[in-house]
């Protein structure tokens, strides 16, 4: 598509060139009838080191959509540049279906992440403030909730002991910025009186009395939005092919709820007809969440959930010793299996696309297909080899399977108790036996009992596995998971389960992606 005519579909917004980028203002009438409108959610397999294609698949699909000529866009999450220059490299899709000026997105792209960042740390080092100076708000050292956020890789962070006052001391940590508060909130948030509105009433402290501080208390929300007005503006960029991809927010999925922003997917809802997104990592964390979460509370249906599955990602989740290639690729595709059955729980309806890899086995891929066809349509894609012109089976793969679904059977009600909702996550989108809670995990959960009613359950647990341990593949059955601690976000309203060893502020490998990257002037 020509870059004019997808500025045109902006017409009725303001619009701001970023370099290379576009800076879309969200308008405030927005009619939020999207009846007609069709919602695609990308999602699947759990993780594995060759990739599933996620990004690179929903790319793809984009591109053949607006190759036969339906009116459609790409809403993304933008990449942290912590993992960047870390271990996972860029998330911007490869190949054929790539994102013009990758290396700008991955590294900092229009600012939204400094500016979430900085919005962040002003929080706290005003809350801090008003310690040091001993202020009538009489804050509690001891009951800091917020938490400072870096968007870099640097384990060093993950404990700091300072003084806040002559009498205080702190034990904290970072979170990286994909992780913090603030950037679930931002991706939340409807528009933008509404993040102000929610910005004003979280919950960042208690008082000596045990009374709850938020961010109005400390009389800085102007001087927030000063900061974040521009970064709550989606951003416009284009995929190789030269269709329109809108990248806002990007909190992770392994620890936050792993959605673009609501603002982003609305925008694309009122702008084209068909809008498609992915929700990271595999369903059992990603698109749990953004149907248990961001759904509820945009009030979202998908027309279709589509599956992203590679052979070597199936094979990759055989568990047991064989040699015969048919039955690794029968015994890993019971992982599938389990991603399907999750959801199928939300009563919606669902088609698979294989992404081929190069070196691929023609018979084991047909072989692969045969399997996924006895549960949901399926088609095989090359686009990140031949690009949309190859690509008329996927597009016809999409056009037959998208329907108007008029609900979503959720998971768990919000008003449920909090052990109600954890089990039931873990009972059916797991597949969990039964679930057991660390006494501290008790203890905090009664200490916050006051605060935390009504809140989403936003699992941290390891992508890898369905399991709280990452190295057990494939669909096991009968097993425990354990919730060793727990943790708050007063911003997003999440109760967040920490299953797994998961870390907030992540570190870097031996040898880090910084070390490899290649820096080309462009001036």
């Amino acid at each position: 598509m020509d870059k004019n005519r997808i500025l045109e579909k902006f017409k009725n917004h303001e619009i701001e060139q970023f370099g290379k980028f576009y800076k879309i203002t969200p308008n405030n009438n927005e009619t939020n009838t999207y009846k007609d409108k069709k919602l695609i959610l990308v999602t699947s397999i759990n993780p594995t080191p060759s990739g599933e294609g996620k990004t690179t698949t929903l790319i793809g699909l984009n591109d053949s959509l607006n190759f036969f000529n339906e009116s459609s866009v790409a809403c993304l999450r933008q990449p942290s540049m912590g993992p960047f220059f870390g271990i996972k490299g860029g998330a911007t899709g490869s190949g054929e279906c790539e994102i013009q000026n990758p290396q700008l997105i991955n590294c900092g792209f229009t600012g939204d992440f400094y500016e979430i960042e900085a919005a962040n740390n002003l929080i706290l080092a005003v809350l801090e403030n008003e310690i040091y100076f001993n202020s009538e708000l009489d804050i509690d050292s001891n009951n800091i909730y917020w938490k400072r956020c870096i968007d870099v890789n640097d384990r060093s962070l993950r404990s700091v002991n300072y003084d806040v006052s002559k009498t205080d001391r702190v034990n904290t940590f970072f979170t990286i910025t994909a992780a913090s508060s603030l950037m679930a909130l931002f991706c939340l948030a409807k528009d933008r009186q509404d993040f102000i509105n929610r910005l004003n009433e979280t919950i960042v402290a208690l008082n000596k009395k045990g009374n709850p501080i938020k961010i109005k208390d400390l009389e800085i929300t102007d001087s927030l939005m000063l900061i974040l007005d521009k970064a709550l503006k989606p951003n416009l960029a284009f995929s190789k092919h030269n269709n329109p991809i809108i990248i806002h927010g990007g909190p992770f999925a392994n620890i936050a709820h792993g959605c673009n922003s609501i603002i982003s997917t609305k925008m694309g809802l009122d702008n084209f007809e068909y809008i498609l997104t992915e929700a990271g990592f595999g369903a059992d964390l990603g698109a749990e969440k953004f149907l248990n979460i961001k759904c509820k509370e945009a009030n979202l249906i998908p027309s279709l959930v589509v599956i992203a599955v590679t052979l070597k990602s199936v094979k990759h989740h055989c568990n047991i010793e064989t040699k015969d290639n048919y039955e690794v690729i029968s015994k890993g595709f019971e992982n599938v299996i389990k991603h399907i059955e999750s959801i199928k729980s939300f009563n919606l309806n669902f088609c698979i696309v294989i992404n081929k890899f190069s070196d691929d086995d023609k018979d084991e891929l047909m072989y692969l297909k045969s399997l996924c066809d006895n549960h949901c349509p399926t088609e095989i894609s090359t686009m990140w080899q031949n690009g949309p012109k190859d690509s008329e089976n996927i597009y016809k793969l999409i056009k037959s399977n998208v329907k108007n679904n008029n609900s979503i059977t959720y998971t768990y009600d919000t008003k449920d108790d909090v052990y109600t909702k954890i089990e039931k996550i873990c009972k059916t989108i797991y597949g969990a036996k039964e679930v057991k809670y660390s006494d501290l995990v008790k203890k905090k959960i009664e200490n916050n009992k006051n605060f935390i009613e009504n809140y989403y359950v936003c699992n941290a647990k390891n992508q890898y596995s369905l399991t709280s341990d990452q190295t057990i593949l494939g669909y096991p059955k009968d097993f425990t998971i354990e919730v060793f601690d727990i943790e708050f976000n007063h911003a997003a309203k999440f109760i967040i389960p920490i299953m797994s060893k998961i870390f907030l502020m992540p570190g870097l490998p031996k040898k880090p992606n910084a070390k490899i990257i290649k820096y080309e002037s462009k001036w």
